[in-house]
């Protein structure tokens, strides 16, 4: 049963089989079996699969946090018969990295799936608790920036060129919502859920998702058994993406269907787009770049200057 709604009667229909219901899609205005449901959401991620012109036969690397978007896109790929590979950075966030790690250790096993783990300690010098004490920049901006290099660094390290992110509809449609209103028109270019490659040591960035919201995922994960971590990140309270994906959910909960509505009149309309072939290299570590240095090497470099002063008698 879905939080918030009555129960199914025994009566309810499955709009695809016509047996019993037991899943409601107030977005679709449909009624669904678990098997029916299943369909449909591997459906909506080989939908976006073929849009993506992705070949089952790539391999493909797949960013898990442990969290349900991120096993339930790994899950429907492997059951869609794509060949996948799990990458997980353990952030060295106190106990919440323990269970994220192992959560995607639980789900690997359990269906003897490949994956690697990483410890952005070890790779770059630093936990995310703690650059949190030695930078006074929003730990939230700085973890993603982090996380957005690293895996596609690691991508690329274990020899693949296509990385999947679990992004949703949600997450997708709450990102738009959110340059729109601040006018960030210089990120609009980059929305959209198929980011091609722009540099040889750039991978690929897939979004399959981008066609299902959480409710969806949940329940995709109820049906197929998949146990995410259910704890948030003790750093993401007050982070604003959330202040608008509850707006846009207050519009769905009044009128169902206009996350998707808002989502797919912007995306369903575009083509990928042409990225940028002007990103240079880092003089440093040798890692794309738009100037002299990455956005890594001017962190790191600047959490090594706040160490020194506070080293300096």
């Amino acid at each position: 049963m879905e939080a918030g709604l009555p129960p199914l009667p025994a009566t309810a229909k499955c709009i695809r089989c016509h047996g019993r219901a037991t899943i409601r899609m107030p977005n679709h205005n449909a009624l669904f079996c678990a098997d029916c449901f299943v369909h449909f959401f591997h459906t909506g991620v080989t939908r976006a699969m073929a849009k993506f012109g992705v070949s089952p036969d790539e391999p493909l690397m797949v960013a898990v946090s442990g969290g349900k978007d991120s096993l339930a896109v790994w899950n429907a790929l492997h059951e869609t018969g794509y060949a996948t590979r799990g990458l997980h950075v353990r952030l060295g966030i106190d106990e919440f990295s323990d269970a994220s790690s192992e959560a995607v250790r639980r789900f690997a096993e359990d269906r003897r799936l490949p994956w690697a783990e990483y410890s952005l300690e070890e790779i770059f010098g630093y936990s995310v608790d703690a650059i949190r004490w030695r930078t006074r920049r929003k730990i939230c901006s700085v973890c993603g920036l982090l996380k957005r290099q690293m895996l596609n660094r690691l991508t690329v390290r274990e020899g693949y060129r296509t990385l999947v992110v679990g992004h949703n509809l949600d997450d997708e449609a709450g990102r738009l919502l959110g340059n729109m209103v601040r006018h960030r028109t210089q990120f609009f270019e980059k929305q959209y859920p198929f980011l091609p490659s722009s540099h040889p040591r750039l991978p690929s960035k897939l979004k399959p998702l981008y066609r299902l919201d959480a409710r969806e995922i949940r329940a995709y994960c109820r049906v197929k058994g998949i146990l995410p971590l259910e704890a948030k990140c003790p750093h993401s309270r007050g982070a604003t993406s959330h202040a608008y994906k509850e707006a846009l959910e207050m519009l769905e909960t009044r009128m169902p269907g206009t996350k998707r509505d808002f989502l797919f009149s912007y995306v369903d309309r575009r083509k990928p787009p042409v990225l940028s072939a002007d990103i240079g290299t880092c003089k440093s570590c040798g890692e794309p770049a738009f100037g002299d240095l990455c956005s890594v090497c001017k962190l790191s470099d600047h959490l090594k200057k706040q160490q020194d002063e506070l080293e300096t008698p």
